[in-house]
């Protein structure tokens, strides 16, 4: 046996039992770490295809939803053209019935002009097989004939006369629907965008301007658009700017008058009319047209900055100069204040108006004056050519004294 002595206690411990205790350990360690490794391998394995296969039903789920989308797709488009085809086909179904109509009808007028043609034939062959016994009876048969004749073709002609109406009606009424449908859709449309246009504006006026008031005026109300009340910081009213917001093709001259008479029922400050087409005389994005001022929808909050800051350095004024008390200054506040200059500016407006109707006049009035003149100078000068002709013929002597052409016998004489 192979032994060794502890030199501590004399014990003797066998080599070959301490070292199969430590290579034992040696081995259980190391199998220990090698079906750790083969686990971790296993797992990693596991992970790489369950991420596979997750991946593979994913494909598979959006092939399955692509397909259902192309499946419902197609059936929608095929229930539209189902839709559109079952309109037009009725619509053909009654068009072609209307004709049918009205070729029955002219079938069976046909008809009753032939049979009455056999009966007038008939009536013929009597009448000359009677001739010489029923003279009298043959004219009373005859005159019969034409108002069955003239009855007949009357109220067939009427009858095919109503059809034709009754289909041309439907037709112009089919017509008439498909009108109206388009054109409300159009004004709907434009209608929208403005009110899109409107609100969105009103939105932006809110957010620039959090101190001042904001009212949109509501539909089918007279007024502008928008009435914009300027106030101060410390909530004081300085002003009132009235906005119209015009969304068409082509610049209107009406809207001015229009929103200057808005602006002395509101009695308000600035009008202002917002539009992509600007009046030919004005080539910025912003100008004054008429005393009013015009700009394109993305300058109109610098155009409200500006005229703000005007107006909120009235009110400044104003409120240093309300101290005053005066007569004479109530007096100089009113007139320079926009209600008195509006006035004013009305009043010049109905002169000018006033003024150009009176040129119209004088005008016309002058060319019917000068036509009516040049008349009575031909018809002078004819009557006094005349009277020299007679007086040369029969004497001046002889020749009575006429009012108005003494100058020309003074001459003469």
């Amino acid at each position: 046996m192979n032994t060794i002595t502890c030199k501590k206690c004399g014990e003797e411990i066998e080599i070959s039992a301490a070292l199969q205790g430590q290579i034992e350990a040696q081995v259980l360690a190391a199998e220990h770490k090698k079906h750790e490794a083969e686990l971790a391998k296993v797992r990693t394995e596991a992970s790489e295809l369950a991420k596979k296969q997750l991946d593979n039903e994913k494909e598979i789920l959006a092939k399955q939803a692509e397909s259902e989308l192309e499946m419902v797709k197609k059936r929608l488009e095929s229930e539209a053209a189902s839709a559109l085809k079952k309109t037009t086909q009725d619509q053909e179904m009654i068009i072609k019935n209307l004709r049918d109509d009205a070729a029955s009808e002219k079938e069976s007028n046909k008809e009753l002009r032939e049979k009455l043609t056999e009966l007038m034939q008939e009536l013929r062959v009597e009448r000359k097989a009677k001739e010489n016994v029923e003279i009298e009876m043959q004219k009373k048969l005859t005159e019969e004939e034409g108002k069955i004749r003239e009855s007949a073709a009357k109220e067939a002609d009427e009858k095919q006369r109503l059809n034709l109406a009754a289909r041309d009606k439907t037709i112009a009424d089919l017509q008439k629907a498909l009108d109206d449908a388009q054109r409300k859709a159009a004004q709907g449309s434009q209608q929208l965008q403005g009110e899109i246009m409107e609100l969105d504006f009103e939105t932006t006026l809110t957010n620039a301007f959090r101190d001042d008031d904001i009212e949109p005026v509501a539909k089918g109300v007279k007024g502008s658009d928008i009435k914009h009340t300027v106030k101060s910081p410390r909530g004081t009213a300085c002003g009132v700017m009235l906005w119209e917001i015009k969304r068409t093709k082509n610049w209107v001259d009406g809207w001015i008058p229009k929103l200057k008479e808005d602006l002395r029922n509101e009695k308000a400050n600035i009008p202002i009319i917002i539009t992509e087409v600007m009046p030919k005389s004005i080539s910025e994005d912003i100008g004054q047209y008429n005393g009013v001022w015009v700009c394109k929808p993305q300058m109109a909050v610098v155009l409200a900055s500006l005229l703000r800051k005007g107006l909120l350095d009235a009110g400044l004024q104003k409120a240093l100069a309300q101290n005053r008390g005066t007569k004479a200054d109530a007096l100089y506040n009113f007139i320079t204040s926009h209600e008195f200059v509006q006035q004013v500016e009305a009043m010049v407006e109905t002169y000018q108006e006033m003024t150009l109707q009176i040129t119209k006049e004088r005008t016309y009035y002058a060319k019917f004056w000068a036509e009516r003149e040049a008349q009575t100078q031909r018809l002078l000068l004819g009557t006094a050519n005349i009277i020299g002709s007679m007086q040369g013929h029969v004497g001046h002597a002889a020749m009575p004294r006429i009012k108005g052409l003494e100058l020309l016998e003074a001459g003469e004489e």
